[in-house]
């Protein structure tokens, strides 16, 4: 439990941990004010026993007096009215308390999601290879919720009531120390037993739960994700009976949950009415007289009845938290472990402080001259061997280069880590001199335009989607423009579309088709102006014909730009300065496209087989 509260604090931010001071702060009112309710039924009860001892009393006999009380009964009038008041605003401070625990509850939820993501997308590039996407996006949108709902909500209420228990025993033990100490044993007993009984279960069934969720979430995020493939190959029964599995473990967890945590409530309410009767004979039988014995009977009811309640929540929070244990421990570990942890909340919340900030033209990296790679391989983690290996490459300023080779042959990777998303195991990358590391990485970028081989393109307009990332408020639509126009795609916007760069393309751009995505794509990659620009089998999907003019359209367009292309079809790179050859992760040959098909068997056969 000490590591699990541990955990929990860690997971808080400074201004979260000061928030929580004043959290705790009113829990203590909410236990006292409990205590005061229950302690104002023991003298209102005397009265009503007993009303003659306002006159025996010096200090109800003052109040009487000076309020100018004319009647015994108007007195206990005024006396029940009081104590009404004083319940009342017990509750409605317990109320208070519960909402200010909510809204601190749900501000921590906000923001450690919003620390997920952006510790997420803080990772390095390597991180994402052998994580599955569904299971990032279920642990912000999902465990972060569950976290809030399972584990801090019922820990703050496990605390809160936990104070009101101890204070209103600890009146009992004022009031009548022996029955105290007996009914807070009894009750005390019964809670803590059924807890020790169930607690390793509770484990399990939230590690069953995780898992469970996870897999949901996998089959849905697949199915959908490739939605066509399911519909074409009459696939739906088979991510259902997918689903459906892994849907019932997760009911099944949260119900036995569910069932665990109210259990206790329905036995131990019987245990509270036998336990008020035998309080009643241990008066009794201990010499009181009825008259004597009824306000502390009655006090000792009232204050079963806020004990009652409060231990079930104590009890209830505690199983919930324990359940979710499995949920804090992800999150830690991503959070804190791993040294994702954002705490900064304008950093978490993407604000201007973030690392990832976009950088300004004049912060770039210079490049001038060349893209020197010496020496570079590369292993990808867990590998048993190099991905890449002794790779030596030059590219100038302004040039037109392929990388080019078989599947596998390392072509990606090499693109990879010339765009600082991976880091060479040895060897170093350098531009114009300046060797790329972590600290100038982001200023490397800056230069770089990308076009992957699959364009994602968002259900926004065409704007949003060639400023792919920016704020709709802060898009530059001049440069959307230039983009479009040197994409060769402008015209079809403004003539085809019905509200030009404002039509809305539909959920990964099922309107247009594949040459008008790439070009989109394209434009993407200009937004920016960038003085590199890389294309990963940009074209690969598109026929000979639209591969073709599209490669004559990049050539013309490349003014300034240095461009590099990563082809498997040669036609793509017949007019590029130089082509680098890789087999096994090595350069094999490298040269003009027409030297390479005189002087490489290897090429030559790859240039026929694309001519096919």
């Amino acid at each position: 439990m000490i590591q699990s509260i541990r955990q929990m604090l860690a997971l808080f931010s400074s201004e979260e941990r000061f928030s929580f001071i004043w959290v705790l702060l009113a829990m203590l009112a909410m236990g006292f004010l409990q205590m005061v309710g229950v302690g104002v039924v023991l003298p209102f009860v005397s009265l009503l026993s007993n009303p003659a001892s306002i006159h025996e009393n010096a200090s109800l006999e003052w109040v009487y007096a000076g309020m100018g009380f004319q009647t015994i009964n108007g007195f206990l009038i005024f006396v029940g009215s009081a104590l009404l008041v004083v319940l009342v605003a017990s509750n409605i401070f317990t109320a208070y308390t519960l909402w200010l625990m909510t809204h601190f509850t749900w501000n921590v939820q906000k923001r450690i999601s919003a620390r997920l993501l952006s510790g997420y997308l803080h990772q390095p590039y390597e991180a994402f290879l052998n994580r599955n996407s569904a299971d990032t996006g279920k642990n912000i949108l999902i465990e972060s919720q569950q976290f809030a709902n399972g584990v801090l909500m019922p820990a703050l209420k496990a605390t809160a009531f936990g104070i009101t228990v101890v204070m209103i025993i600890g009146f009992l033990l004022w009031l009548n120390p022996l029955l105290a100490i007996g009914v807070a044993a009894i009750f005390g007993c019964a809670y803590l037993g059924i807890y020790l009984t169930i607690r390793r279960s509770l484990l399990r069934i939230g590690s069953e739960r995780m898992a469970a969720n996870t897999e949901r979430f996998q089959s849905v995020s697949e199915s959908f994700g490739s939605i066509k493939e399911v519909k074409v190959t009459g696939r739906e029964d088979a991510f259902l009976q997918r689903y459906s599995p892994a849907a019932g473990e997760f009911a099944t967890a949260m119900a036995k949950s569910q069932v665990l945590a109210q259990i206790p409530k329905f036995a131990i309410e019987g245990l509270a009415f036998g336990l008020v009767m035998a309080a009643m004979l241990f008066l009794l039988a201990t010499g009181s007289g009825v008259g004597d014995a009824l306000p502390v009977a009655s006090a000792f009811v009232v204050a079963g009845y806020r004990l009652l309640p409060a231990l079930q929540n104590v009890y209830q929070g505690i199983t919930q938290w324990r359940f979710n244990q499995s949920v804090m421990d992800t999150l830690y570990q991503d959070l804190v472990e791993k040294g994702a942890d954002v705490t900064d909340t304008d950093k978490a919340q993407g604000g201007p402080a973030s690392s990832t900030a976009s950088v300004s033209a004049r912060e770039r990296l210079r490049f001038e001259n060349e893209i020197c790679l010496q020496g570079v391989s590369y292993r990808y983690p867990n590998a048993p061997a190099n991905s890449l290996s002794d790779i030596d490459v030059r590219i100038s300023k302004n040039s037109f280069v392929a990388l080019t080779g078989t599947t596998g042959a390392g072509k990606t990777t090499l693109a990879d880590l010339i765009l600082g998303l991976l880091e060479p195991t040895e060897g170093s990358i350098s531009v114009d001199g300046t060797r790329l590391t972590a600290d100038n990485r982001r200023h490397w970028q800056a230069n770089l335009g990308y076009v992957p081989q699959d364009i994602y393109l968002t259900d926004n307009s065409i704007a949003a989607n060639i400023a792919y990332g920016i704020d709709s408020g802060s898009i530059d639509l001049a440069a959307v423009e230039r983009a479009a126009r040197i994409a060769n795609i402008h015209d079809f916007i403004v003539d085809k579309l019905p509200e030009g760069y404002g039509t809305v393309v539909g959920e990964r751009g099922v309107r247009l088709s594949g040459g008008q995505r790439q070009r989109i794509g394209i434009a993407r990659a200009l937004y920016h102006d960038p003085s590199v620009i890389v294309l990963d089998e940009a074209t690969s999907a598109l026929d000979n014909e639209t591969e073709r003019r599209i490669v004559d359209e990049l050539d013309a367009m490349r003014g300034g730009r240095t461009l590099i292309v990563i082809a498997h079809r040669l036609t793509t790179v017949e007019k590029c300065h130089e082509v680098f050859l890789l087999r096994d992760g090595r350069v094999a040959a490298r040269g003009s496209y027409e030297e390479l098909v005189g002087g490489s068997a290897e090429f030559s056969a790859l240039a026929r087989a694309s001519s096919d």
